[in-house]
């Protein structure tokens, strides 16, 4: 499994360009991730899954130092699902392969409706992925990550094909 992150516009007060998008970004997403307090076995599950689509140097490891651009493509072949959890915009500029899933979070108003939730999406999604990288899980299939979300108390479900929704209170 692989998880795509968005990049932030914000950064950390002096932090290179070089720096990994981890220690670098500081936006909404970023701060609710809380990698700065992660064990030194989050940090290694955060090296083998997370990717960012950064401005500067295209999709890279979230956890180290820029280097060569991400092969979308043959990761999926090789470590299962991706999870992409950029905005639309950013999705359309560098489209992922096909077999990948799409995340929107959203709420349920009281008749059941889902609606798209937009103020807290990136914090929801920052959080999602702290828990994952708490328990650090390795499914090779999708089932496995939504099992695994259900046991760790999130509704992470399949909306259609290639479309999962985070579903927050």
């Amino acid at each position: 499994m692989r998880i795509l992150l968005p990049p932030s516009r914000t950064v950390r007060a002096g932090a290179p360009q070089e720096a990994p998008p981890l220690e670098r970004y500081t936006g909404v997403l970023y701060r609710a991730l809380g990698a700065e307090q992660w064990s030194a076995a989050s940090r290694r599950w955060a090296a083998e899954t997370l990717l960012v689509h950064t401005a500067e140097h295209g999709l890279v490891g979230a956890a180290a130092a820029p280097g060569e651009p991400v092969d979308l493509a043959r990761l999926m072949r090789e470590a299962g699902p991706l999870v992409d959890l950029r905005s639309k915009e950013y999705a359309r500029r560098a489209p992922v392969p096909p077999g990948a899933w799409t995340l929107r979070v959203v709420s349920e108003d009281g008749d059941g409706r889902r609606l798209t939730v937009s103020h807290w999406n990136k914090h929801h999604k920052g959080v999602l992925v702290a828990a994952l990288a708490r328990d650090r899980p390795r499914p090779r299939r999708l089932d496995g990550l939504l099992r695994w979300a259900a046991g760790a108390g999130l509704r992470l479900e399949r909306a259609e094909e290639g479309v999962l929704e985070l579903v927050v209170s």
